[in-house]
């Protein structure tokens, strides 16, 4: 994990780190022109960095243990940067309790599910200009995770970005994505687009990794394929990852008692998505939630 983080940019690992902390406007280093502040004088330019984290992991649930974590807040005591955080990175759903007995803001958990969610995001995201060794590292980071089985969870939804998949599915009962995408194991497809996740959870009734939009396949696949030519849905002969879903009207397909409205605002107040690509819930949370922080928030 700390062998991927150290070969990406700066900007990257502020973005992951940041998002494992929940502070997205978090920096390593800051860069600033012209500082007027501290003193007379005004130079033409600042790099400043002040931070420690120390990173503790652990591969089993419920194994973070309160004298280990004393121990390394100790070591926190006596160094003089400005941030000092201690992270925890476990396969557990929910933050351990044991962590929340210390009351000590410097203490910050996160899932390994919510580094993989972190990944997909950065990956997904049209404005980062990611290397292509950069993506092929942290496609091998999340492939670690997955064969390590630190990402199984009770989360049975992913929830994807569907500005274009939302009418697309009421459309055609599918979901069609960029091939050999990669998610985690879930029975369920959310919606979210115009600020809101949509009333309707379709259950997945198959699953094809890469298919040739051809004619000539067989059953449902071949009905579906079918449809998106005759449609000019998609081009003959591109390659696309199939989800097969339930219809609106299916019994198998979850309603939802209305739309969730996306309330996520970053640190600074600003507006943020509840996903630019995928996030993974329960269908218990997305029952009971009333807005988006219902779902990210413990």
């Amino acid at each position: 994990m700390l062998a991927v983080i150290r070969s990406l940019s700066l900007d990257r690992i502020q973005r992951l780190l940041g998002a494992l902390l929940e502070q997205p406007e978090f920096e390593l280093v800051k860069f600033e022109n012209q500082p007027a502040k501290d003193g007379k004088g005004v130079p033409d330019a600042l790099i400043q960095s002040s931070c420690r984290i120390l990173i503790e992991t652990k591969i089993a649930r419920d194994a973070v243990g309160l004298d280990q974590i004393k121990r390394h807040l100790k070591r926190l005591d006596k160094v003089s940067e400005f941030t000092k955080v201690l992270l925890v990175v476990t396969p557990d759903e929910n933050r351990p309790a044991i962590l929340d007995t210390l009351k000590d803001k410097r203490i910050a958990w996160a899932s390994f599910v919510a580094l993989d969610q972190a990944i997909d995001e950065l990956l997904d995201d049209k404005y980062e200009v990611v290397s292509e060794r950069e993506a092929f590292l942290l496609r091998e980071l999340q492939n670690m995770l997955m064969d390590e089985e630190l990402l199984a969870s009770e989360n049975d939804v992913v929830v994807v970005a569907a500005r274009n998949a939302w009418p697309e599915y009421e459309r055609i009962h599918a979901y069609v994505c960029q091939p050999n995408r990669r998610f985690q194991q879930v029975s369920r497809i959310g919606f979210y687009s115009n600020g809101m996740v949509y009333p309707l959870v379709p259950k997945i009734l198959g699953s094809h990794n890469d298919v040739e939009i051809k004619r000539g396949h067989e059953g449902p696949l071949g009905t579906l394929v079918n449809r998106l030519l005759d449609e000019n849905l998609r081009k003959e002969e591109e390659h696309n990852k199939v989800f097969l879903l339930s219809p609106p009207d299916s019994p198998d397909t979850l309603r939802l008692p209305k739309a969730i409205p996306n309330d996520l605002k970053s640190r600074a107040g600003k507006n943020t998505a509840f996903t630019m690509g995928q996030r993974y819930v329960s269908s218990a949370a997305l029952l009971a939630a009333k807005t988006t922080s219902d779902l990210v928030l413990p």
